[in-house]
């Protein structure tokens, strides 16, 4: 028997929970501002419930970030972007326990000061991470080109997310601090305005070799704020994907530096990657799951002719896979029929598809979501959302 229920997921569950279900007590506390200790208290709500384990509640009324939509200007792939943000998350729980720490987003580092630290250096741009070059009124153009690709800009963005602890006096405070630094994978640049662009490609040895410099510059700088000393921050390098790429690109490794220090130490490597399917690189990572894709294909296509293929999203950590999102774009001509097919769907997942990872299939007609189907790791029946518009 298969199942319908909807999903409320994220902040969204957590203001619905405070704000309209009657059932669920909240908890008003006292917020003590974590930008300055000069500015006043404020009373915040914490929700009664939390989406998971693994999931941090978030204090309303929800803070925007003080450099909020910097990243949609430096980041060029829009997977990266909720990847960097996701992930980054889920590597704090390591560090910063969600069942005594809450998520706030970043407000110590701003705007105008964090574009300043994605500029290259110069004399005129003093606090910028990326490598300094030549004048380019000195150079003629074969020149710029040289200099652009034996000096790129390594360095895309910085992410500041904050964590914060409640303490005996019932106020909240900052109590952890993770940055992500991310690093490009490729470097596009003009010569001219208007002019056409040209690449270099950064693999990543070259790009590692820049981290040290740039997040010991970066720790400095936090350090030097107000109220920031003693702080402890996760810092997790991402590389980035290609700015066409079909799935994101991935953290490679992360450090702590406790509070009270400025010294970047060792390094943890983070072995975790996106690979899509089908692809050759699906094959080679996991030929059994690349196999079952394909044959889910092919039992799609006997008998939906207005089917035209299923793209795929495989998240793996190391050798182990966590979690599988599939995409099925169709034409539809009336709701039975999609009816039908998600339960056709539902009938295929259950006989083909091994239940020790997250699943996730959007089903979907004209860049329009029709149905939803979830099965979390472990569980025995995927759980169905058919869309009522």
């Amino acid at each position: 028997m298969w199942k319908i229920k909807s999903f409320l997921i994220g902040i969204g569950t957590m203001l619905i929970l405070v704000g309209c279900a009657p059932n669920f007590s909240t908890r008003e506390e006292v917020i003590e501002d974590s930008i300055s200790e000069e500015t006043p208290q404020e009373t915040a709500i914490i929700p009664s419930s939390r989406v998971s384990e693994q999931e941090y509640q978030v204090l309303l009324p929800y803070r925007l970030s003080e450099s909020r939509g910097v990243i949609l200007n430096q980041v060029a792939n829009r997977l990266d972007i909720t990847e960097i943000e996701n992930g980054l998350r889920r590597h704090s729980t390591d560090v910063f326990d969600p069942e005594t720490h809450f998520f706030q987003e970043g407000q110590r580092i701003g705007s105008s000061e964090l574009y300043s630290w994605l500029e290259r250096y110069s004399e005129s741009t003093d606090r910028g991470l990326n490598p300094e070059v030549t004048d380019r009124n000195e150079l003629e153009t074969d020149e710029i080109i040289d200099e652009e690709r034996d000096n790129p800009r390594y360095l895309s963005h910085i992410l500041e997310q904050n964590y914060l602890v409640r303490t005996d006096e019932n106020v909240v405070q900052l109590g952890g601090m993770s940055l992500a630094i991310i690093m490009k994978s490729n470097y596009r640049f003009q010569t001219e305005i208007g002019g056409p662009y040209y690449y270099k490609d950064i693999d990543e040895d070259e790009m590692l070799e820049q981290v040290d410099s740039i997040t010991s510059e970066v720790i400095q700088r936090i350090r030097a704020k107000d109220g920031l000393q003693e702080v402890p921050i996760m810092v997790a390098i991402y590389r980035e994907a290609a700015r066409d790429g079909l799935v994101p690109g991935n953290y490679v490794m992360k450090t702590t530096v406790q509070g009270g220090s400025s010294s970047v130490g060792s390094w943890e490597p983070i072995d975790e990657e996106y690979v899509l399917f089908p692809s050759s690189s699906g094959r080679d990572k996991d030929p059994d799951l690349a196999a079952t894709i394909e044959e889910f294909t092919s039992d799609i296509a006997d008998f939906f002719p207005n089917y035209v293929g299923v793209i795929g999203e495989g998240f793996y950590e190391g050798d182990q896979l966590r979690k599988l999102t599939l995409e099925i774009p169709i034409q539809f001509r009336g709701k039975a029929e999609t009816i039908g097919f998600t339960q056709y769907v539902y009938g295929l997942i259950m006989d083909g598809f091994q239940p020790h990872y997250d699943l996730e299939i959007n089903i979907k007609s004209n860049d329009r979501q029709e149905s939803l189907i979830v099965r979390e790791a472990g569980a025995e029946e995927p759980i169905i959302h058919i869309y009522d518009r």
